[in-house]
């Protein structure tokens, strides 16, 4: 379904302006927008773009100038290891949508519109899948990061780093028992939230309070979180030694994810965040 479909099942009607070299990025032009009775512009990409700041920082002048009501809204991607890209788009923008909570604060004491706007999990690509066997202990799709070789070595074949793509990972994380993760930026990644959806227990480096990671996913009840070397080896001994334990911890992580982490919810979240923009109702 994804986000913009999740949209449409909401009454908003999603058009779409795909680009697909962010180095040679083409808007529309504010005249075209209004000719197709857009009233937000919503930019979701994630990466460096001059050409793209451009087009924004073009269109903005053209609002400005003509005061149109067309609202700008830019998606932040993956903050804050992304943070770098996006001092222009936060000042050409009506309002800007972070999943790091510091990276928001931040924004915001600069003088920037921002919303706490965190990740989801897709469920038409990431949702348990009853028919495969949860026969493998471990499993991650992060590659080649920091403890990677340890499990490959402590665990051997109970261990299994692979990378997915679309409904393949539905099956791979519907295999794990645990699903492993490290966010190597202090990071609220999105894998923790794709992996709950289907089911495991995600076992994940401790962020720093900041972040609000464990507003999300109390600690020992919805995702079990490693200080360390030591630290990661213990989880890992409690959660295979203690299956009930594991259970009810994969349980409520999933419980959170489908009741407020899903496209739908973003939508549901975003609808709201364009009216109040905009003036029109939901």
């Amino acid at each position: 379904m994804g986000l913009a479909g999740a949209m449409t099942s909401q009454g908003v009607r999603v058009v779409s302006y795909p680009f697909a070299n962010p180095e040679a990025v083409t808007l529309p032009s504010l005249p075209q927008f209004l000719a197709d009775q857009i009233d937000a512009v919503l930019i979701f990409y994630a990466g460096a773009s001059f050409s793209l700041d451009a087009e924004l920082i073009k269109l903005r002048l053209m609002i400005d100038a003509q005061q149109s009501g067309l609202k700008i809204i830019c998606e932040l991607g993956d903050e804050p290891q992304t943070r770098r890209h996006n001092s222009v788009r936060v000042q050409v923008a009506d309002l800007c949508l972070s999943p790091d909570y510091p990276s928001v604060l931040r924004w915001r004491s600069l003088g920037a519109a921002c919303d706490w706007y965190t990740h989801w999990a897709d469920t038409s690509i990431f949702s348990e899948r009853h028919d495969e066997p949860r026969d493998q202990l471990v499993v991650t799709t992060m590659g080649k990061r920091r403890y990677s070789k340890l499990l490959c070595m402590l665990l051997g074949h109970h261990f299994e780093n692979r990378r997915c793509h679309g409904s393949e990972n539905s099956v791979f994380y519907s295999r794990g028992l645990i699903a492993f993760q490290y966010a190597r930026w202090q990071e609220v990644t999105r894998r923790v939230f794709e992996a709950a959806a289907c089911g495991c227990c995600v076992l994940t480096n401790r962020l720093p309070p900041a972040t609000r990671m464990e507003e999300i996913f109390p600690a020992d009840e919805a995702m079990v979180y490693y200080d360390g070397f030591f630290s990661l080896l213990f989880e890992l001994f409690r959660l295979t030694t203690q299956p009930a334990l594991r259970q009810a911890i994969a349980v409520e992580g999933q419980r959170r994810v489908l009741s407020a982490h899903t496209q739908l919810a973003r939508a549901k979240q975003l609808i709201l965040s364009l009216s109040d923009l905009t003036g029109v109702s939901p």
